[in-house]
């Protein structure tokens, strides 16, 4: 998913969360808002996947620097700014998704 803008049912998974004893992973959450996320982890997700959202991390971050340096045929730092772009939004992302408290 592209956009973030996707609609999750915090009810749908509180009772999940209740009626089953195995943790539950958010697949696709590339899609979900930062507030969204943190709403889910607090009705009970336990994992969180978010390639998607840092693929386009990454490859955003590639073509700003090609764009920039379209001579460039080095690997190295255009790799490499994909790496700084990546890690940058991880530890956005462990900011957002940090420690949250689980409603059982």
């Amino acid at each position: 998913m592209l956009t973030r803008d996707a609609v999750l049912d915090f009810d749908l998974i509180a009772a999940l969360r209740a009626a089953v004893p195995v943790p539950l992973v958010l697949h696709g959450s590339s899609g979900v808002a930062d507030g969204d996320l943190r709403t889910a982890i607090a009705r009970g997700m336990t994992k969180i996947n978010i390639a998607t959202h840092l693929n386009k991390a990454f490859t955003h971050a590639v073509r700003s620097y090609l764009l920039a340096h379209p001579d460039a045929v080095d690997t190295r730092p255009y790799i490499g700014a994909g790496r700084d772009a990546v890690a940058a939004e991880v530890t956005r992302l462990m900011g957002v998704l940090g420690p949250a408290r689980i409603a059982r």
